[in-house]
């Protein structure tokens, strides 16, 4: 595997990370971002699977947060606050009550510090942020790897002074298609996860519930069949998947796409992750290659969802000192 740094103009660095089969990842210091992953489908031709805006200087607005890592908090906080050790911290509302990535605080379309570094032999990107003003002043870390099997891997070490509430996530979007104006309709997914967070008008998660219907995604399910749902959660999601899967154990997710035989699956060390599909996209997007429309990418964002703030999850988004979680998204090409 090999890296190579390309410095461009405005202060805006990228790393290409390439393996011997010719997996490429190309990777921007703004935002600590993917721009690219390019796989092979069943006949050996590469295309990138990921979303990526028309130009770099794009990322530095990116309105949808294409291949952004988002923190201190992804996600929608409940009425703009948390509380960290006793005392409430309030964040600007930007979705309507609340806040959705952080609001004004969010690093997700900044400059990050970043280089190459080695570890246990070997050599990945690694993206530096702190966010002061903020409970412990978190400096977070996301390095990135590229496997010779086609693994992407994504660890998140966060380093706080003190108390502190973090939930990060990648936003990348995905399309598995070699037809560049296909949306993801066409894409199955399988999961074993039993249980999600059912939400209210405003997307806030409210409770826990099994994995039942559209939901249950034990036996696969084509996305096409939830864009027609006329299920409930779907229509409040505006007619997609934008929710919190729990996961336990061995759980991890995978979606393929029949014609180019692509697929992925994604494992990770977070309680679960939000599976969003897009239902949000606009032919306003200024999109590199492939067509801007709703239903054009879905994200797999793993994370300690920001619910866990004002529910029981099993688990907390409050840290103090060090921790670190990884995801691993593994590309492989069915016959």
């Amino acid at each position: 595997m090999k890296i190579d740094k390309k410095n461009h103009e405005d202060g805006i660095v990228e790393y290409v990370l390439e393996n011997a089969s010719g997996m490429k990842v190309e990777l921007l210091n703004i935002g600590a971002s993917i721009t690219g992953i390019h796989v092979p489908d069943r006949n050996g031709n590469l295309s990138n699977v990921v979303l990526r805006n028309d130009s770099l200087e794009e990322y530095k607005g990116n309105l949808h947060l294409l291949g952004a890592t988002i923190a201190p908090v992804a996600g929608r906080v409940k009425d703009a606050e948390i509380e960290v050790d006793g005392q409430k911290y309030r964040f600007d509302k930007n979705d309507g009550n609340h806040t959705l990535h952080s609001g004004e605080l969010g690093v997700q379309n900044k400059a990050w510090e970043s280089g190459i570094v080695e570890e246990a032999g070997v050599e990945k990107v690694k993206f530096t942020t702190k966010i002061d003003n903020y409970p412990g002043d978190p400096e977070i870390n996301i390095l990135y790897s590229l496997g010779e099997d086609n693994t992407l891997k994504l660890e998140y070490d966060v380093r706080s002074a003190g108390p502190t509430a973090v939930a990060p996530t990648n936003h990348v979007y995905f399309n598995l298609n070699s037809d560049l104006e296909a949306t993801v309709g066409n894409h199955f997914v399988k999961s074993s996860a039993s249980h999600y967070l059912k939400m209210d008008d405003a997307l806030i998660p409210e409770s826990i519930e099994a994995c039942e219907g559209i939901f249950d995604l034990r036996e696969g399910r084509m996305l096409q069949e939830v864009f027609d749902s006329s299920d409930p959660q779907i229509e409040v999601a505006n007619g997609g998947y934008d929710h919190y899967f729990l996961l336990e154990g061995e759980d991890h997710f995978e979606v393929s796409e029949v014609d180019s035989g692509r697929k992925v699956t994604m494992t990770t060390n977070f309680p679960g992750f939000v599976f969003y599909t897009g239902n949000n996209l606009d032919e306003g997007l200024p999109l590199a290659g492939r067509k801007p429309q709703k239903y054009m990418g879905f994200c797999l964002e793993a994370q300690a969802s920001p619910a866990a703030a004002h529910m029981d999850l099993g688990f907390r988004i409050e840290a103090s000192g060090d921790y670190r979680r990884r995801t691993v998204f593994r590309f492989s090409v069915e016959d």
